[in-house]
């Protein structure tokens, strides 16, 4: 059975694609396990490794595509278990005499609009489809969507250590080739780091964008604090810096800091929302596995294009497989103009690929994956249809 796609799970497609046709074969499913260089510490438990899972969809004429279902701990609604119980059921839902039928999916599902929670699931399985639907196209999946690409995306350098280092990880990031640093803050007195962000833009000079992620450390009055002590800085924005992210626009009025959105985006369900009440609103960091369906991640970056909002694309410790797809999307949400958070590979010591795409320059080059590329060593194979 076949499915003509002039539309796609609610997203409607480039328009020299919307003749693609869909006709799904198999589907392997692999569970990965990957070891932190380094333990990962959120939300004051200690990650050791990266657990997610592989999902491989074939056509009836060999095309493959390729999509990633990493529940991260203390951010998505689901389990590793649940996780696996929901892509098993969808896609067993989708099998219809040995064929995939992807419209089951795309045209009787719940619409996402109507959901109450996103779902790391629906992302995975859409982007395996429609990374499908690209390949068979010999075009990117970022193509698909916006129908045009660069060829590498410029990446924010992240700078993960203690304050007495920032400065000196700043220099070294700069020295690589990296035009735009983010700075995880609020770990300890707002004023030391405060002073810590003005030696290091002592340090780059006044060239170098600086972003900040505050991950809703602090109330309003201490943000307010910082904010003050930084705001002749040229800071680009700081990410979520209060608890509360309905007082933003009140931190905004008080030191004229930008500020972005990143955790709020994971409880937007509005598909018409407007973001113009929040005054000093200047990103979304959008980290679509968190988002939850490529629909409304897609809604949100229209909503950002149009309100003149950047929409910053970032990664949660995705493997390699997941971390190809978000750079071909930002390679076409924003191509070469606007540096993207994609470099959680390195916190890892294995991968899901051979040979991972290197950073070279504060660049990562965009690469579409094909079978031969996939190291599945630290993978188990759960389901097969």
């Amino acid at each position: 059975m076949e499915l003509n796609a002039p539309s796609f799970a609610g997203i409607r497609l480039s328009p020299q694609f919307q003749d693609v046709s869909l006709a799904l074969k198999s589907a392997l499913l692999y569970r990965f396990t990957l070891p932190f260089k380094h333990p990962l510490k959120i939300k004051n438990k200690e990650l050791h490794q990266r657990e997610g899972l592989i999902l491989i969809l074939t056509d009836i004429y060999g095309h493959v595509g390729f999509g990633e279902i990493s529940p991260l701990f203390g951010f998505s609604h689901e389990t590793m278990e649940t996780a696996i119980y929901k892509t098993t059921g969808l896609v067993d839902r989708m099998i219809n005499f040995g064929t995939l039928a992807a419209h089951e999916y795309s045209e009787h599902r719940m619409s996402w609009e109507q959901r109450t929670a996103p779902s790391v699931v629906h992302f995975g399985v859409e982007t395996a489809l429609l990374s499908l639907l690209a390949n068979a196209r010999n075009v990117s999946l970022g193509v698909m969507l916006y129908g045009s690409s660069s060829t590498t995306v410029p990446i924010n350098g992240l700078i993960r250590s203690s304050l007495s280092e920032w400065a000196p990880d700043a220099e070294t990031l700069v020295s690589q080739g990296y035009r735009t640093l983010k700075i995880k803050i609020g770990r300890i007195n707002p004023i030391l780091e405060a002073r810590g962000i003005r030696e290091v833009r002592d340090s780059v000079g006044p060239d170098i964008k600086l972003r900040l992620d505050a991950n809703r450390s602090w109330d309003l009055e201490t943000a307010i604090i910082f904010g003050r002590a930084i705001k002749d800085l040229d800071i680009e924005y700081i990410e979520e810096p209060t608890i509360h992210p309905e007082e933003l626009p009140r931190f905004y009025d008080a030191c004229s800091v930008p500020f972005a959105f990143d955790e709020t985006l994971h409880r937007i369900l509005d598909p018409t929302l407007s973001f113009a009440a929040y005054t000093g609103l200047k990103a979304l960091v959008l980290k679509p596995t968190l988002i939850g369906c490529t629909a409304r991640f897609v809604a949100l970056v229209n909503q950002a294009r149009e309100q003149n909002i950047m929409p910053v694309l970032s990664s949660s410790y995705e493997s390699d497989v997941g971390l190809a797809a978000l750079a071909q999307l930002a390679a076409s949400i924003t191509g070469d103009k606007i540096a993207v958070g994609l470099d959680t590979r390195s916190a890892l010591s294995a991968g899901t690929i051979k040979t991972p795409p290197l950073i070279q320059n504060g660049w990562m080059p965009v690469k579409t994956l094909d079978p031969s590329d996939l190291d599945l060593s630290h993978c188990e194979l759960i389901y097969h249809s």
